[in-house]
């Protein structure tokens, strides 16, 4: 069974007695629509394993990483977007190609440990593009062995930083 984290809809205690395991989906703290900003923090992230193992065995837990981004775009205060230009998901590979393109720097932020990077398009709109990497997600691997999680799943494939495969199986 796959539940968001830490939502009081959802009663993860039951889930847990009926279900084999239960994907814990420690992603998307923020998300088009939203406020700009870390797909899934550090600390974010460890606290939702924190809720999620007070109330779910922890050999049930599997925790799902998220390994892309999302392109946020800032609108101005009391003003729509033009027509075709909106928050968007985009694979690692993308955001990549986004801050090329754009000659931006991709930053790694210390306080989320994700990495992100703005630039200004054509035709004036600010860009937030917030993503998790592989280094990200082997930070966040790490943070739930520590916690006893060793069993993760991967949303979504086809958008990874390659190099995640590289420590896939062997985080620690």
């Amino acid at each position: 069974v796959a539940v968001p984290p830490h939502n009081d809809e959802f009663n993860y205690a039951a889930i847990s007695a009926a279900a084999d395991g239960v994907v814990l989906m420690n992603y998307d703290e923020h998300y088009p629509g939203a406020a700009s900003g870390p797909v899934a923090s550090q600390d974010w992230f460890t606290q939702n394993l924190k809720f999620a193992t007070g109330v779910i065995p922890k050999e049930k837990v599997i925790c799902a990483i998220a390994n892309y981004g999302y392109d946020l775009v800032q609108k101005p205060k009391k003003e729509k977007l033009p027509e075709g230009l909106h928050d968007s998901t985009v694979s690692v590979q993308e955001a990549w190609l986004a801050a090329r393109d754009s000659d931006e720097d991709v930053n790694f932020d210390d306080d989320a440990m994700n990495p992100h990077f703005s630039y200004l398009d054509e035709r004036n709109f600010r860009h937030d593009i917030w993503f998790v990497d592989g280094v990200t997600a082997l930070n966040q691997m790490r943070s739930a062995q520590s916690l006893g999680i060793n069993t993760f799943a991967l949303w979504r494939l086809g958008s990874e930083d390659r190099s995640l495969w590289r420590v896939w199986d062997q985080p620690g």
